[in-house]
């Protein structure tokens, strides 16, 4: 009986300090995700821009173009209430929009589209080639119908070692972006 009575306490004291444990680590794993890496294309004074000269302790990219009538708008508005929730630690997060329309998106162009978000963003695009390198590198997607262009929605949180730690679905909100950038910085 009072072995059955201590293994019992034994379980229950078991079950209670694994619990405690469990708590006290981070339910988001920011292992690398296999996708990204460093890449160069052309930015700001139409100057080849390379991410790991470039690079901020957390860099959030995402891909798109300047004439997108719903998710690039909407992607760079939440972009822009994560540089607000952020407060003083967004010195160390920069926001690369990358064009996929390289033939109507100009730099200059996109310089002002992303600067209108979010003052310490970036806009970057290049020749289709080279686009298309990048494009192919983070496992991100577009095709050209017209004068629409339909492309992934995913935000990519790469850190200064040039590893994709986070990918971020378009319905996440601005908060749980932030929660995932602290965990880094």
């Amino acid at each position: 009986m009072k072995t059955w009575i201590s293994l019992g306490l034994f379980l229950i004291i078991g079950f209670f300090l694994a619990i405690g444990f469990a708590s006290c680590s981070p339910k988001v794993k920011l292992e690398p995700v296999g996708v990204g890496g460093d890449f160069t294309l052309q930015g700001p004074g139409n100057k080849a821009w390379k991410l790991s000269q470039n690079s901020k302790k957390i860099n959030l990219i995402f891909f798109g173009y300047t004439s997108c009538p719903d998710f690039c708008p909407m992607t760079l508005e939440k972009y822009k209430k994560v540089n607000q929730l952020l407060g003083s630690a967004n010195k160390d997060v920069q926001f690369i929009f990358i064009s996929v329309d390289g033939e109507t998106d100009t730099v200059d162009k996109l310089q002002s589209y992303v600067h209108f978000y979010v003052p310490n963003g970036v806009g970057v695009t290049g020749s289709k080639q080279d686009v298309d390198k990048v494009v192919k590198l983070y496992a991100a997607s577009y095709e050209k119908n017209g004068e629409l262009v339909d492309h992934s929605t995913y935000s990519y949180l790469v850190d200064d070692l040039m590893e994709t730690r986070y990918l971020f679905r378009h319905s996440d909100p601005a908060e749980k972006i932030v929660e995932i950038i602290q965990l880094l910085l």
